[in-house]
């Protein structure tokens, strides 16, 4: 499966697609040539992105990337069938890119809830996350998966702007150097609890305060345990702790 043709795990990934979502693909549109499929589920233009609501172009300063690298990944679909192809996540745009072999053109793909990427032994699946009354799609690290409290990994960049400097002399030449926006890591742990998405603060005091968890309770772990708000295995430890009482 790893020399498979771009073009058949396409079709095979909008097969599966088709009874999951509706992405706009007809039986007859997939039919009558690829590319109308591959218009209609990738993107093939990394230039621009949105930021915002508003298109930036893409020469910002540092990575979109979780790696740069693209690594041996697959696609795992809920009805069982596997299929392997190179992934690597772009976290600016929340979508997996896949190519064929290393000297193949890189493609971005849609996917949705009912597809796990999994990907340097780690698996990835798109959710639905209210946080701070907004509401988005996202695309996360499983972690701790369970009926009552599960911890997901948000892997995840922005982009900012340099400040604006009040005041500033334009050369005298009249030319003008717009300073480049930058890709800045904005990564966070999330807790799901009884249907309620919480990202995790990395203080324990505001942990505390967000009353996840039972407070004595927690209070009892942290004094019997090195618990690290930032690290994904002393997490891991306490959201399995809290899931076994």
């Amino acid at each position: 499966m790893r020399n498979l043709n771009i073009l058949i795990l396409i079709f095979l990934i909008s097969n599966q697609l088709t009874f999951c979502q509706d992405y706009g693909v007809s039986t007859g549109d997939l039919f009558s040539g690829g590319n109308v499929m591959l218009r209609k589920l990738m993107e093939r233009d990394y230039d621009m992105v949105l930021v915002n609501g508003e298109m930036v172009h893409g020469d910002a300063e540092g990575s979109p990337y979780l790696n740069d690298e693209f690594t041996k990944g697959r696609l795992i679909f809920d009805n069982g069938k596997k299929y392997d192809a190179l992934t690597r996540l772009n976290v600016g745009t929340q979508k997996f890119e896949i190519k064929k072999d290393l000297n193949s053109p890189a493609s971005l793909i849609n996917i949705n809830e009912f597809i796990t990427v999994q990907m340097n032994n780690k698996k990835y699946n798109l959710h639905s996350i209210n946080l701070k009354n907004e509401q988005i799609l996202a695309i996360l690290e499983d972690c701790v998966e369970s009926d009552n409290i599960s911890l997901y990994y948000f892997p995840r960049k922005i982009i900012k702007f340099p400040p604006v400097k009040m005041g500033a002399v334009a050369p005298s030449s009249g030319s003008t150097s717009k300073p480049k926006p930058k890709w800045v890591d904005a990564n966070e742990f999330l807790i799901n609890k009884d249907g309620k998405w919480h990202s995790i603060p990395r203080s324990f005091k505001k942990l505390i305060a967000k009353n996840i968890f039972d407070q004595k309770l927690l209070k009892k772990y942290k004094k019997a345990n090195k618990l690290n708000l930032k690290k994904k295995e002393s997490l891991i430890e306490l959201v399995s702790y809290f899931n076994s009482i």
